[in-house]
C-alpha cells in the first residue's frame, strides 16, 4: 500500500466522484481510478461502490476512511516535524573527512556550525576514504 493511494482514496471520497478528485489530485482520471483499483486488489476487496458519475463508499471503504486519514495526517505531521527542525537548526548531522583534509578544514567549520545551530547534534568521523 503506497501513501498516494490513500490520497487518491481519501480525495475521492472529498471529492465526491473520480472525476473530481482526479482534478484535486492533479492526475488524469484514467490514472487515478487505476491507483484506487491496484488499492482495492491489495485489500481484496472493492472500496466504492460506483454508481455512475457518483460513487459510495462500500463497508470496507467506510472501514479504511478513518484510517487512512490519519496515516494522512501522521505523514503531514511528520513533514512538518521534520521542516520545523530543519527550519531551527534540531537535527542531527554526520560528516566524515579524510586525515589529510580534517585538521585543516573541520576545526573551522564546526566552531561555526556549533555557533550557528546550537541544538544540532554534530558527530564527526575522520577516516580513510574506503571506510567513510
Amino acid at each position: 500500500m503506497e501513501i498516494r493511494h490513500l490520497e487518491y482514496f481519501v480525495a475521492v471520497v472529498d471529492a465526491g466522484g473520480f472525476s473530481a478528485a482526479a482534478t484535486r489530485c492533479g492526475v488524469a482520471q484514467p490514472s487515478l481510478s487505476q491507483q484506487i483499483g491496484k488499492l482495492e486488489q491489495e485489500l481484496g476487496v472493492r472500496l466504492f461502490d460506483r454508481l455512475g458519475r457518483q460513487v459510495a463508499l462500500t463497508v470496507a471503504g467506510e472501514a479504511l476512511l478513518p484510517r487512512a486519514r490519519s496515516v494522512l495526517e501522521a505523514m503531514q505531521l511528520a513533514r512538518t516535524c521534520v521542516a520545523d527542525d530543519a527550519l531551527a537548526g534540531r537535527g542531527r548531522l554526520a560528516i566524515g573527512a579524510i586525515p589529510t583534509i580534517a585538521p585543516m578544514v573541520l576545526p573551522r567549520w564546526i566552531k561555526r556550525f556549533v555557533k550557528d545551530h546550537p541544538e544540532a547534534e554534530l558527530h564527526v568521523t575522520e577516516n580513510l576514504t574506503a571506510s567513510l
